[in-house]
């Protein structure tokens, strides 16, 4: 007897979006687990803000499908709403209120008596949580908001380029608090264009270029794909690497070399073994690196 699979808690399936001959974005098929982190990347204008519109029901698709918790978003987007806890790029708060005050608001729309994580979320953000939020600047608000998103514990968390305007610890604080949220078995999908913050804490990536998937998978096994770098200090003759696949040559100069290879080390280290090696250092990728080879195009 075969047991049903519970779906995964966020899901996209052909998703696109067009304004009129425009593209939006196009075809996006995305699932995130529960208990996984992952990163939608691309620069300004790549469509994560027109996928995220669209996943929290605020933007209709053109064609394809969003699910989050098994509902359509955009049939059922108040109920999906109420359950995920969703920051915009563009936050908008009553001026008038204090981040208290609209905490009480957010509880009673969700139709929940207490917000469990408010007080610690406030502490650890150093949220102004007692003043009104129009004496606030543009990174305080951003951390009143980030306790209304986060407060009230949701399974699901979708936020539009969170660390926004926040200060390096409060950026470190609310990294450490969405990889904390990951361990605890919530989807997390977050969006941004500050690639370290990415490396730092995803299970997974997604990049997006000009409204489309371009490539998805663990920021490990990008890293594997993409080129090593070399540095290599020898004395005596040069060593042979005619035989080696994929290298490019970036410095030399009298006993030193720095390249760049793709493919099994093994091979290069096996080359090595005739040359005197003073000093050798190989350097994986960073994820900015791979991002910006996807966006030249010259991916392999």
């Amino acid at each position: 007897m075969s047991i049903a699979q519970e779906p995964p808690p966020l899901e996209m399936r052909r998703l696109t979006k067009y304004y009129g001959s425009h593209v939006g974005v196009q075809e996006l098929d995305l699932a995130v687990n529960a208990g996984e982190v992952l990163g939608f990347l691309g620069p300004n204008g790549s469509g994560k803000t027109t996928t995220i519109r669209m996943l929290v029901g605020l933007l209709k698709p053109t064609s394809g499908e969003a699910r989050v918790l098994g509902r359509d978003v955009f049939l059922e987007s108040v109920s999906v709403r109420r359950r995920i806890g969703y920051l915009p790029g563009d936050v908008a708060l009553y001026g008038e209120r204090t981040g208290n005050e609209l905490l009480r608001l957010a509880l009673r729309v969700r139709r929940m008596s207490e917000a469990p994580l408010a007080a610690e979320l406030a502490d650890a953000l150093g949220a102004p949580m007692d003043r009104r939020v129009k004496k606030l600047s543009r990174g305080m608000r951003q951390k009143v908001a980030l306790v209304l998103t986060l407060a009230h514990d949701p399974d699901v968390l979708v936020l539009d380029e969170p660390t926004s305007g926040l200060d390096p610890l409060a950026q470190r604080a609310l990294l450490d608090i969405l990889d904390r949220a990951g361990q605890r078995g919530k989807t997390v999908f977050f969006s941004s264009h500050i690639l370290s913050e990415a490396e730092q804490i995803c299970d997974r990536v997604a990049i997006l270029r000009e409204g489309r998937l371009i490539v998805q998978d663990k920021v490990e096994r990008l890293r594997e794909q993409k080129y090593k770098e070399v540095m290599l200090a020898y004395s005596g003759p040069p060593p042979d690497l005619e035989g080696l696949d994929g290298i490019q040559m970036v410095w030399k100069h009298e006993g030193r070399l720095t390249f760049r290879v793709r493919g099994d080390i093994g091979r290069l280290m096996a080359l090595l073994q005739g040359c005197a090696i003073e000093d050798l250092t190989i350097s994986e990728p960073s994820l900015e690196e791979v991002f910006l080879d996807y966006y030249r195009g010259d991916a392999t």
